[in-house]
């Protein structure tokens, strides 16, 4: 029950569930899959999921023993509804949007619940089925899907500025989804349904579009049309509070096959500031300079190493540069060497785990 009203308030806002085959096959067995989204690495390499099926933050080894779990279903300090975006701060700290509890919680690197942040709605302080989260600067930056915008809160969780509209324009977005934040305090969006990337500077200002890119070698980048996107009140059990989004035109006019951005989610940053991207909708992760420019593009879809099927969340370990991804209807991680060649893989466990300590 709960994982259809899940699944309910998601296709409430436009998202397909098509590429979530091992949800499929669970239907017909009464099962749960874990379905991880969230990812993000630590200073001594440990690798954190959020398994937003089970309700559970997953801590992992660099070679994907379980270290910890904690979590359950509900809406207590330490328990979630469809955990999504994770990230760590300078100091370790643990944030994970909790997102059909429409907030934020924050966690030691042991589990323990610190404290939360966020109600539902469209306020200073509000939240509304947020999906990513980025730290850096002192600040902490909210994709705040529902809202079509983003939040920045200090680490406190007191309410900073908030970015964004809804649309199609320079600066607005149709359902962000994933962010990160660089060193110099440049923000990056995945704008899911502009099927697109935008920049801003380190005060909100609009800076420029990506994922209208060519290969790196090619020179100077091709300039390839986003789809155009329009809201449309079709009415369902949401309509009410979440409406919908669809693709009424498409036009790609590119050099390079499938290089245009098909529904992005989750962003990371290397040292080097290039972009990698969960390309949801194309079942694969691309690599982009901070300019826009492709510079690689690894996967496709299937369950072997190295390919995916709606991979949600990535996270790059700053000490080896190695790549980890959440492999999401796959129910699985997958870690990638520097240069994308496929080093290991493992599943997410399981059985469900008991309330955070």
């Amino acid at each position: 029950m709960i994982t259809s009203m899940r699944m309910l308030v998601l296709l409430g806002l436009g998202l397909s569930l098509w590429v979530w085959p091992t949800l499929a096959a669970a239907a017909q067995t009464g099962a749960t899959p874990p379905a991880p989204a969230g990812i993000a690495v630590d200073g001594d390499g440990n690798v954190y999921v959020s398994d937003y099926a089970l309700d559970r933050i997953v801590k992992f080894s660099t070679d994907g023993i379980v270290l910890a779990q904690w979590g359950g279903s509900g809406t207590g300090l330490g328990q979630f509804s469809s955990p999504f975006g994770v990230a760590l701060d300078e100091r370790g700290t643990l944030y994970v949007v909790d997102q059909l509890n429409n907030r934020l919680q924050r966690f030691a690197t042991d589990g323990t619940a610190l404290n939360a942040w966020g109600t539902a709605g469209a306020g200073a302080s509000d939240l509304r089925t947020p999906f990513g989260v980025a730290v850096g600067g002192g600040r902490v930056y909210v994709a705040d899907f529902g809202n079509d915008r983003v939040q920045v809160f200090g680490q406190d969780g007191s309410p900073v500025a908030s970015l964004g509209a809804r649309g199609t324009g320079d600066g607005q977005f149709l359902r962000p989804a994933g962010v990160a934040v660089s060193p110099d305090g440049t923000l990056y969006v995945t704008d899911h349904f502009n099927d697109r990337i935008e920049r801003f500077s380190i005060d909100g200002r609009f800076q420029a579009q990506l994922g209208t890119v060519r290969l790196a070698e090619t020179g100077t980048p091709t300039v390839v049309p986003v789809a155009t996107l329009a809201a449309t009140p079709t009415p369902n059990l949401l309509a009410a509070i979440l409406p919908t989004v669809t693709v009424t035109a498409t036009a790609f006019v590119s050099t390079l096959p499938d290089a245009q951005l098909r529904r992005p989610e989750g962003l990371a940053l290397d040292r080097d500031g290039n972009l990698w991207v969960a390309d949801y909708g194309r079942d694969r992760v691309v690599k982009l300079a901070p300019d826009g420019r492709l510079l690689q593009s690894w996967g496709n879809r299937g369950s072997g190493p190295g390919e995916f099927v709606g991979p949600k969340g990535v996270a790059i370990d700053s000490a080896t540069g190695r790549l980890y991804v959440a492999d999401t209807g796959n129910a699985r991680i997958q870690r990638l060497a520097p240069d994308g060649t496929p080093e290991a893989n493992w599943p997410l466990p399981t059985p469900p785990v008991a309330a955070a300590p």
